[in-house]
């Protein structure tokens, strides 16, 4: 498999026919100082089993909120999720999330912190097995004794997403995951999480306000406006992969994605 070209991904032209994630008529409405305000209403979309998409939008339409009701950490005023046929009440381990926050534990080792979910529901020798092979994948063998304040934030990064990888979820959410980082390090970390894309084939749904990050990550991007958060525009991203920022066609298509996005 090279290049991301998945079986099923939008790149191939042949979704599968089922899913493994159906959202239908989402809708959220928050209380806030005695006054409903409507974040939500009616998001629909599906995602295919190793596809990558990205929810695109300003700060405010809603694109976190979508992913904590998929978590299952937040629950909708109306609508439905389905995983695999099963509707989602509930936060489970098939759904992982990566903030912009690492969250790790401070006084665990790197090693500890990717290792710390499986404790308890696996054998020492399967637990040092998968810490060695996702060490390995995130480029962090060298810094396993490493403390979290003894690492960068882009490594910090690497571990909190070994850390829910090693779980095996279904389907990875991630939240602006590289939105502190330095322009460099977003771009490692951009092209290290479609490496593990490539050979992990999770589905991935990838909340972002850059345009440019959403182009080179994404299958299809789904363009969110506010007040309420809805689904304007659903875009499939037909570019060869790997994408290169500098190249023309890039450009041409991040200019396309940004006046879609900006039009009113």
């Amino acid at each position: 498999m090279k290049h991301g070209l998945k079986p099923g991904s939008a790149k191939t032209g042949n979704m599968p026919d089922s899913p493994i994630l159906e959202i239908r008529d989402l809708c959220k409405v928050f209380s806030i100082n005695g006054s409903c305000l409507n974040v939500l209403e009616n998001i629909s979309f599906n995602a295919s089993e190793g596809e990558f998409i990205c929810i695109l939008g300003p700060s405010g339409c809603g694109k976190s909120t979508i992913l904590k009701i998929i978590s299952g950490f937040v629950s909708p005023e109306s609508g439905r999720i389905m995983l695999n046929n099963r509707p989602v009440l509930k936060p489970g381990a098939d759904r992982c999330m990566v903030f912009q926050e690492d969250a790790l534990f401070p006084w665990l080792t790197v090693e500890e912190n990717i290792v710390f979910g499986l404790k308890g529901k696996q054998d020492k020798d399967i637990i040092k097995h998968e810490s060695e092979r996702f060490l390995s994948l995130t480029g962090l063998t060298l810094f396993r004794d490493y403390l979290p304040h003894e690492i960068s934030g882009g490594m910090k990064q690497r571990v909190a997403l070994a850390r829910v990888l090693i779980l095996k979820p279904k389907v990875l959410l991630m939240d602006e995951p590289f939105g502190a980082l330095d322009a460099q390090t977003r771009e490692d970390m951009q092209n290290l999480l479609l490496s593990l894309w490539e050979k992990l084939s999770h589905t991935i749904i990838f909340v972002t306000h850059d345009v440019s990050e959403a182009v080179k990550l994404a299958d299809r991007i789904l363009v969110m406006d506010r007040n309420p958060g809805r689904i304007r525009e659903r875009i499939t991203v037909d570019l060869k992969r790997p994408r290169k920022i500098e190249d023309l066609q890039f450009h041409e298509f991040c200019k396309k994605v940004y006046n879609i996005s900006c039009c009113k």
